[in-house]
């Protein structure tokens, strides 16, 4: 099959329904999994004897150094195998044991050939030959690299729907903070976004409910607070009023009783010890009267000050959905003019991809793979869809194309003519 010739329909696929894809859309079933290579770093937990847990690189010979069991093959195992492998062999040892493997780093990939950065890169599971190919930079010839047009143009539409989603994020956002501002219900329909997958913009509804709803029962749990210390020192306010009464009362009767004993002490008909004691008695009550006016002035200051928290509580959160407001429709603004230069960007790109079909009359891409199979390297042809494991190195060639040949027609790209 023609390499060059595949990779340009892929290209071309992804022109014509790359903005039909819903966004982070698989266009693969999920890689089956992963099979440890050399250079990868294995992460074993031993529950039960935490000596044996530890960080245990894989050679070249695609074994490991363990304690107790020293080298433990690894090549070309799963982890839950690797586990299964050590958790037995631990057995013998030492009895209940519990083994955990899992893969905490990967050994890289590696490109060369006709590419603009060759080198290694990071590996993930499920990465494609196509994706190490784009990481590369792509082709490295000047004359070819209207080839990668497709390529950023998917970028690109890419991009264009990330920042649609975030518009989208910032207009149910928006509609949350009015309903703060004018305290009505936050209810946003997700069923009244058109274009917009469902599920998404449910997801989005969902967490802006949630903030909503927390920073409403917030608030309404500090106007409980409140409202209860202000009834509290309503109470107390009270009970101090209709106390002081009474000690006016008593301060009365205690000056009359002075006054009483004045005159008897000028008839000399009471001693002057007696008319000290009453007068201690008055100054006594007049200070108790004093604090308690004291009291009474605290208990109004402190019923004033709730008074005045709970106006803030709604006058905080206007100000502050207010200042949100204005926040976010200036990046929505900021954000509409970076979505209109996307789109003559697209534009652009799209003009440029249509030299592509011109280049499919010239030359052709070429993928091989380089992997140790049995402890041996072995070189194969592949296709860009290829998945790829640790440790891989991709060769990549440009080959001329025979004089006369055709490019077998894909259904793929029967569909597209």
């Amino acid at each position: 099959m023609n390499r060059r010739s595949g990779f340009i329909s892929m290209l071309k696929i992804g022109i014509a329904l790359g903005a039909a894809l819903p966004h982070g859309t698989a266009l693969a079933q999920g890689p089956s999994a992963h099979r440890v290579a050399a250079g990868d770093v294995l992460m074993i937990w031993v529950y039960g004897d935490t000596g044996l847990t530890g960080v245990f690189p894989v050679g070249a010979e695609g074994t490991i150094g363990y304690p107790i069991l020293g080298s433990v093959d690894v090549a070309d195992k799963t982890t839950a195998e690797i586990g299964d492998t050590i958790g037995t062999a631990l057995a013998v040892h030492v009895p209940n044991l519990s083994v955990a493997v899992t893969v905490k780093e990967y050994a890289p990939v590696f490109i060369v050939g006709e590419i603009q950065k060759p080198g290694k890169y990071e590996f993930r599971p499920g990465m494609i030959a196509l994706e190490l190919f784009a990481l590369g930079g792509g082709l490295r010839d000047a004359a070819t690299r209207t080839d990668m047009s497709g390529v950023q143009l998917i970028a690109a539409q890419q991009e264009y729907e990330d920042m649609a989603l975030q518009m989208l994020g910032m207009e149910i956002r928006q509609a949350r903070l009015e309903a703060e501002l004018n305290e009505t219900p936050f209810d946003a329909k997700a069923g009244s976004v058109s274009g917009r997958d469902p599920s998404s913009v449910q997801q989005i509804v969902n967490a802006e409910t949630s903030i909503y709803n927390l920073r409403l029962e917030a608030l309404k749990n500090e106007q409980v607070n409140l409202e209860t210390q202000r009834q509290n020192y309503a109470e107390e306010i009270e009970t101090l009023t209709k106390t002081g009464e009474l000690r006016n009362e008593q301060f009365e009767l205690i000056r009359q009783d002075v006054e009483a004993a004045q005159a008897l002490v000028a008839k000399g008909a009471a001693t002057q010890a007696a008319l000290r004691e009453r007068k201690r008695d008055l100054l006594a009550m007049n200070q108790q009267l004093l604090e308690f006016g004291s009291f009474l002035a605290r208990a109004r200051q402190n019923r004033n000050e709730v008074e005045r928290r709970l106006q803030e509580l709604s006058s905080n959160r206007h100000n502050t959905a207010a200042t949100e407001i204005r926040d976010i429709r200036l990046d929505m603004l900021r954000l509409r003019q970076k979505m209109a230069f996307s789109g003559q960007t697209m534009a652009e790109i799209g003009l440029a991809a249509k030299r592509v079909s011109a280049m499919e009359n010239t030359i052709d891409t070429e993928y091989t793979l380089v992997r140790i199979v049995d402890g041996d390297y072995r070189e194969s042809v592949i296709d860009e869809h290829e998945t790829l494991q640790s440790g891989d190195v991709v060769r990549v060639n440009l080959v001329p194309r025979r004089p006369g040949e055709r490019t077998a027609s894909s259904p793929t790209r029967q569909a597209l003519r």
